[in-house]
């Protein structure tokens, strides 16, 4: 019996250990959501940042569409600028959530990326490919940073 309490505690323990590593991973979260950018014009993104004695920042979004008009899949590169007034490097993982007019995820992409030390307007590419008629649907972006350090 005694054995048996001993490793229920040392389970116990361990699940926590385990926990507190698994929420340490994610340092924070910030997001926004905007209407679908037009082409070519860069869209200006508040609150995907993280502060803290510095600033790291996902400060715009442009959409360069690299396929066809008409062709399917849209094949498109979201391309963010970010920010790191640190000097230690930053990850950040970008996730942009695809919306229909109802509010409907019908699409996610993410690329995770590092914001050097110092860095200023540097340009965090993702390549996207998605179906036309989910293109289409599209109205609206739900853009996720995810700051791992």
């Amino acid at each position: 019996m005694k054995t048996r309490r001993i490793c229920v505690t040392c389970l116990v323990v361990v699940s926590l250990f385990a926990a507190a590593a698994a929420f340490a991973a994610l340092m924070y979260h910030s997001e926004t959501t905007i209407p679908l950018p037009a082409p070519g014009e860069k869209t200006t993104l508040v609150r995907l940042e993280y502060r803290a004695r510095f600033v790291a920042s996902i400060d715009s979004v442009t959409l360069r569409p690299t396929s066809e008009p008409g062709a399917d899949p849209v094949v498109t590169e979201w391309v963010f600028t970010g920010s790191n007034t640190d000097g230690q490097a930053h990850r950040v993982e970008i996730v942009v959530r695809l919306l229909d007019e109802t509010g409907k995820q019908i699409g996610v992409y993410s690329t995770p990326r590092v914001l050097p030390p110092g860095a200023h307007s540097i340009e965090i590419p993702l390549a996207v490919k998605v179906p036309a008629d989910v293109w289409r649907s599209a109205k609206k972006a739900r853009i996720f940073a995810d700051w791992r350090s």
